[in-house]
């Protein structure tokens, strides 16, 4: 079956809501559905695949249409790089703390 384009029109805080289609029919959504497991947010536009099932037509395989991304949230892993320059930050904090505790007055 071709891809089905739609906005989510709502997703709630515990992982499903529904998918409004361009064809006007209305598509239930779980978390498990989602590429990449990100949080969809209201008024974002996917696409998705569509399943029938004996409560009614489920939205799978969804993803964020091109262009989609400024309404939901999505993430990058942070790099190595930036990890290690916060380590370095939380030491000198922490090093800063511990003498102005113990050895400043």
């Amino acid at each position: 079956m071709a891809k089905m384009e739609g906005k989510v029109a709502k997703f709630g805080t515990k992982g499903y809501g529904f998918i409004a289609g361009d064809d006007d029919e209305q598509y239930f959504v779980h978390q498990k559905n989602i590429f990449n497991k990100s949080r969809l947010k209201t008024g974002a536009r996917v696409v998705f695949n569509v399943e029938n099932s004996d409560k009614g037509w489920v939205a799978t395989d969804v993803e964020l249409a091109s262009g989609g991304g400024k309404m939901a949230a999505q993430s990058r892993p942070l790099s190595n790089g930036v990890i290690k320059g916060l380590f370095a930050v939380l030491f000198i904090t922490q090093a800063a703390v511990i003498y102005q505790v113990f050895l400043g007055q």
